[in-house]
């Protein structure tokens, strides 16, 4: 059965995005974390809530043409890519939706209300960080605050020569 994955990055002080939700101080760090990782390739599916979804329009071509993906939302998202859903039945109907199209992984790309729902439901199998040497002060965290807590066993630590770490656990319940 296909894995959930919440794969995410992080500048060293813990933001993922800066506080307009720019991360465009990502992009040097592209290739550690999809490139020579292979991560993408192990993905059948996305799932992300709508202003994410947004963000990603807004910053140009859709990465996702070859995956299903999965847009969490309460209200119809207009222009959606080929092979892309919108869910209005919460994190767990999206799950299972991917995995009835997909017998790859599953990504739950973000933002921090998709992830924290993810977690908090019991759904994610794996967490990887990508941590970027780069502190940028303040910004969107990767996580609100989670209504329980989540424990985690380490599975690994990969290091890049541009200086990215990630971190991999597996989520006990």
């Amino acid at each position: 059965m296909s894995q959930v994955r919440l794969f995410t990055a992080t500048s060293l002080d813990g933001f993922v995005a800066d506080m307009d939700g720019d991360s465009t101080w990502l992009d040097p760090y592209a290739n550690s974390m999809f490139g020579e990782t292979g991560f993408v390739e192990t993905i059948g599916a996305v799932i992300l809530g709508r202003r994410t979804f947004q963000m990603m329009q807004a910053f140009g071509d859709w990465p996702y043409d070859d995956k299903y993906a999965f847009v969490l939302t309460s209200q119809e998202p207009s222009g959606l890519p080929p092979n892309a859903y919108f869910v209005t039945t919460g994190i767990a109907a999206a799950v299972q939706a991917a995995r009835e199209r997909t017998a790859k992984d599953i990504w739950v790309v973000g933002g921090a209300i998709t992830m924290q729902s993810a977690l908090e439901a019991g759904l994610v199998d794996i967490v990887e960080i990508c941590i970027v040497p780069k502190l940028i002060g303040s910004g969107l965290s990767m996580l609100n605050s989670l209504d329980k807590h989540q424990n985690l066993e380490f599975e690994g630590i990969q290091a890049y020569s541009d200086g990215l770490v990630k971190l991999r656990y597996e989520v006990i319940e």
